[in-house]
């Protein structure tokens, strides 16, 4: 502190070692305390404190566009996967609609439409 002309460091080697000694000795220290419940609140505050910390995350916002972002990727091709099978699915069924039908939506709705081709003729 400049005022008092004393220098003050907070994060001095000597305060760490005291520190450590506390925490390494303090079942012993405080009265009534067992080892297991001093394990059961330092767990608790370490939840909290992670908790506190994910909450309030200022990248929080830029991880949650990524995860979307993401998350559409992983839907567009899955969507695909999914046209493509029931393209060579029904496409035993009704060759000749895979170069009728491009569209992998209205290629979906075709499909549903119609059902068996022996069944719809008037389709």
């Amino acid at each position: 502190n400049k005022k008092l002309g004393i220098d003050i460091s907070v994060l001095s080697e000597n305060l760490k070692e005291i520190m450590r000694g506390i925490r390494m000795h303090l079942v012993t220290l405080i009265e009534g305390l067992e080892e297991a419940e001093m394990n059961a609140m330092a767990l608790g505050l370490a939840h909290t404190l992670s908790r506190f910390k994910l909450k309030f995350s200022p990248d929080k916002v830029d991880v949650m566009i990524m995860q979307a972002v993401g998350l559409l990727d992983d839907l567009d091709k899955e969507l695909n996967n999914f046209a493509m099978r029931l393209r060579e699915w029904y496409g035993w069924h009704f060759p000749e609609m895979g170069k009728i039908v491009t569209e992998n939506l209205a290629y979906a709705k075709v499909v549903r439409l119609m059902g068996m081709k022996s069944t719809n003729k008037e389709v």
